[in-house]
């Protein structure tokens, strides 16, 4: 007698050779639809922040109008834009500086109110945020918070690389334009922020300092940050992964 062992029966071979076609085909038509849809088969682009339809201004005016806009993790951005765009605008609503009227924030996919964006964002606005009548030191104390921390970033860290543990001593309101720049941008990247938001970095800094500042920027998004800036100087540009276009509160983007 027969003993049965589980075994299916699937029919001659070349049924099964075109079973396997079938699913196969299947499969790759599947992949081919979500292609052409750009969606990626394999890993899913990540967005650090996502911002759709938002809308914000001063009074009866939009300065920003449906305004949309994607972060990817570990990459920077770029906005270009004649003074008055909304640039500076934006800015202040992703770092909770001003209030949009409208529209959804998401932060790794999950949409969350503004406010809680704050503690993971370091911001460098146009005008100095540092206290004159302080030493670099002083500020960056106030900033920092860890005396054993500040010192290891002066030390080895990526103030040692924007050269600001050479100016430590010194009274900011001594400081050159772009000695205060690069402080700023120290100060901003205390607490390891997971986005950095500069409003015209490199407005005050010479070549040499130039070069130091995007050295840093390319090792801080080569370590998984992001950054998002603006700037009118055409040379910044090959900073960028992203670069979008801003006029009369409109958003373009110009390169993906």
């Amino acid at each position: 007698m027969a003993t049965n062992i589980g075994f299916v029966d699937v029919g001659p071979p070349e049924m099964l050779s075109c079973k396997y076609c079938e699913y196969r085909d299947k499969d790759n038509a599947h992949k081919e639809n979500a292609d052409l849809f750009g969606v990626e088969t394999k890993k899913m682009q990540t967005y650090l922040l996502e911002i759709r339809n938002m809308t914000c201004g001063y009074g009866k005016k939009n300065i920003c109008r449906d305004l949309n806009i994607r972060l990817p993790q570990g990459s920077c951005s770029l906005i270009l834009g004649d003074n008055g765009c909304g640039k500076s605008t934006l800015f202040s609503v992703i770092t909770g500086m001003k209030k949009a009227r409208n529209g959804q924030f998401f932060w790794k996919g999950s949409e969350i109110p503004v406010e809680s964006m704050q503690n993971r964002i370091g911001y460098v606005p146009q005008q100095s945020p540092l206290i004159s009548e302080l030493t670099v030191w002083d500020n960056l104390m106030l900033w920092y918070g860890d005396k054993k921390r500040l010192q290891e970033e002066l030390e080895t860290g990526m103030l040692q690389k924007l050269g600001v543990n050479q100016m430590q001593k010194m009274q900011v309101s001594r400081l050159s334009g772009g000695m205060a720049r690069r402080c700023a941008i120290g100060c901003a990247m205390a607490g390891s922020p997971e986005l950095l938001v500069l409003d015209e970095p490199g407005a005050a800094l010479d070549m040499e300092c130039k070069k130091i500042w995007k050295a840093c920027m390319k090792e801080y998004v080569m370590q998984g940050g992001t950054v998002l800036f603006s700037t009118h100087d055409e040379t910044d540009q090959n900073l960028a992964d992203h670069i979008y276009y801003m006029k009369d509160g409109v958003l373009l983007e110009a390169t993906s």
